[in-house]
């Protein structure tokens, strides 16, 4: 009776074990089943180059995987992805969760969609990101950031040097710096100086990054300059236990200049010029290989001529002018041009190495050089001229003195008519054996020559080839920039002189010299009539000009460099199939 009143009492209680563990087992099924994606952004509304920050949290810890994100790219560019897990207790409840966090940036205007994700057989809710035209960061009161953009001019003429200065001010730390690149289409743009220093601003101290650019139109239009987009990482103050050693931890930001808009004009009516040259200052200077004025019949003078133009690139600085004489021939070195780069913008140079070869003694006077070309700061035209020299030519030395000499000679010692004892001596057996040592090692000699000239000729194609590849041809994009000078100017004779330059790099044929054997190979009537028109403007002795439009015969240019010379090939080849498929075939 005892022992089964004890079994009894101890049934309720077992009773209330199994009770209350099957309501934890619930409990953490429920919880199981309470699981969620979740998809959050910092912001709804940003413009165009800038970031937010996309969160996905999972209502539970997870070791492995991750939702797909790869619907984002078509709308977004993913600039940096972490995960994050995070388990807390409060009040005895138990929250874990795992969050991913994706930095995200815009690819274009207007309402874009942030998809929804699954995981895990939860799928999250869709966001919509409204983006807008980027907005420059100018000055505000009392701001952290913001940007300065100037332009030195308003209004250039086509190829004259415009100054553009961009200044990204800041007064928190900001690390992974990254300036964007600056393009502006139909222009030339070369990066001139970069800086960082500190300024005072309104009482409060700043940290500058200026970046200076030099900006050359191609032709008279008005150029618009775009904004550029800073980027930069700023350290987040709130997050204290973020980031680590191996990543820090910040918030991405990005920070617009302003655009701007620059007016070019048209080369002035009243510049005559032969080359149009817009710019600061142009200087010419000269060096001689000796200095005396005094030079030797057939011996070469090397004379070097440097042209430096302010505000101009070497490119743009014309070939020197020398004429010729019969009193002496020129050999002239290739040119090399070269920029100088500075706050003040860009120093071109262009140097020419000529070789002067004297054929005929006494004095010969080398003339003046000058350069043409207009001062963007008075607007006027202007002259540099490089002062010519006059040399005295000498007789080689060695030719006439000589002679003087040896006659003199003569008349002091006349020769002695031969003795009896001559005979005796050439029959010398001593003497005859030398002689004959003497011819065959002249033989040797002639045997030993004969073989080196016959391997020089052998090997003289090899050589020529091996010394035409180490010459460096110019590029054909360098090329093209010519035409596209010339042909903004209306300069007709270098025009003409460009596209031919042009076309024998393009297809590779160093045989054409005339605009018609590149109408041909271009294939297009319209370039075909243009070209007409530009060598009739040239050659034609009629009082009436033909008009030529450059502008048009540029355009068509380009379409054919885009085209290539491949495609152009092929489409002549397929144009005489076509021909030929006219024809019935013979049965």
């Amino acid at each position: 009776m005892v022992s089964r009143k004890s079994n009894t009492q101890l049934q309720p209680q077992y009773q209330l074990g199994r009770y209350l563990l099957g309501l934890s087992l619930l409990v953490m099924a429920l919880n199981g089943y309470a699981a969620s994606l979740l998809s959050e952004v910092d912001r709804h509304a940003i413009y165009l180059g800038e970031s937010f920050e996309l969160n996905v949290i999972f209502s539970q810890q997870t070791m492995f995987g991750e939702p797909d994100f790869s619907a984002l790219e078509k709308d977004f560019t993913i600039l940096s992805r972490n995960r994050r897990s995070q388990y807390s207790n409060y009040n005895g409840q138990s929250i874990a969760t795992t969050r991913w966090i994706l930095n995200l940036s815009p690819k274009r205007l207007g309402a874009l969609l942030v998809p929804s994700f699954t995981f895990k057989g939860e799928v999250s809710n869709a966001l919509e990101i409204k983006v807008d035209k980027a907005k420059a960061s100018t000055q505000q009161a009392g701001a952290a950031v913001f940007t300065e953009t100037l332009l030195d001019k308003n209004t250039v003429y086509v190829q004259e040097q415009a100054l553009l200065t961009l200044r990204l001010y800041t007064s928190v730390p900001m690390s992974n710096f990254l300036v964007g690149e600056l393009a502006v289409a139909a222009a030339q743009v070369l990066k001139v100086a970069e800086s960082q220093y500190q300024k005072e601003v309104d009482g409060k101290q700043y940290t500058v990054v200026e970046t200076r650019y030099a900006i050359f139109a191609d032709s008279s239009s008005t150029l618009e300059i775009p904004a550029i987009q800073y980027r930069g990482v700023i350290a987040d103050r709130r997050s204290r236990r973020g980031g680590s050693l191996f990543q820090q931890s910040g918030k991405q930001v990005f920070f617009n200049t302003k655009s701007q808009v620059l007016q070019v004009n048209a080369m002035p009516s009243n510049a005559a010029l032969r080359h149009w040259l817009p710019g600061a200052n142009i200087d010419i200077a000269e060096r001689w290989s000796h200095t005396s004025a005094d030079i030797t019949l057939g011996e070469p003078l090397t004379r070097t001529i440097t042209i430096t133009g302010q505000g101009l690139m070497g490119s743009q600085l014309p070939p020197l002018q020398i004429p010729r004489s019969q009193r002496y021939k020129l050999y002239p070195d290739r040119a090399q041009m070269e920029n100088s780069l500075s706050e003040t913008g860009v120093t071109g140079q262009r140097v020419e190495s000529i070789a002067i070869v004297p054929t005929q003694v006494g004095s010969i006077t080398l003339p003046d050089i000058t350069v043409d070309w207009w001062d963007t700061t008075t607007q006027r035209q202007r002259q540099t001229v490089l002062k010519g020299r006059t040399l005295n030519v000498l007789p080689a030395s060695g030719t006439a003195a000589p002679d003087v000499e040896i006659a003199a000679a003569l008349d002091a010692n006349p020769p002695e008519a031969p003795s009896s004892e001559a005979p005796q001596i050439i029959a010398n057996p001593v003497t005859a054996g030398y002689l004959w040592l003497l011819a065959a090692s002249n033989l040797v000699l002639l045997i030993v020559a004969a073989i080196f000239a016959l391997l020089w000729w052998r090997n003289r194609p090899a050589a020529a080839q091996t010394s035409k590849q180490s010459t460096l041809p110019i590029p054909d994009k360098e090329l093209f920039r010519q035409i596209r000078m010339a042909s903004a100017v209306d300069n007709y004779p270098a025009l003409r002189q460009a596209i031919i330059d042009w076309a024998r790099v393009h297809w590779q044929r160093d045989s054409l010299h005339s605009l018609e054997q590149v109408a041909e190979l271009a294939a297009n009537e319209e370039l075909s009539a243009e070209f007409k028109a530009l060598d009739a403007r040239l050659y034609s002795n009629s009082e009436v000009q033909q008009p030529v439009s450059s502008d048009s015969i540029f355009l068509q240019l380009e379409q054919v460099r885009k085209s290539g010379p491949a495609n152009t090939s092929a489409a002549n080849k397929g144009g005489r199939q076509h021909l030929q498929a006219l024809y019935p075939k013979a049965s």
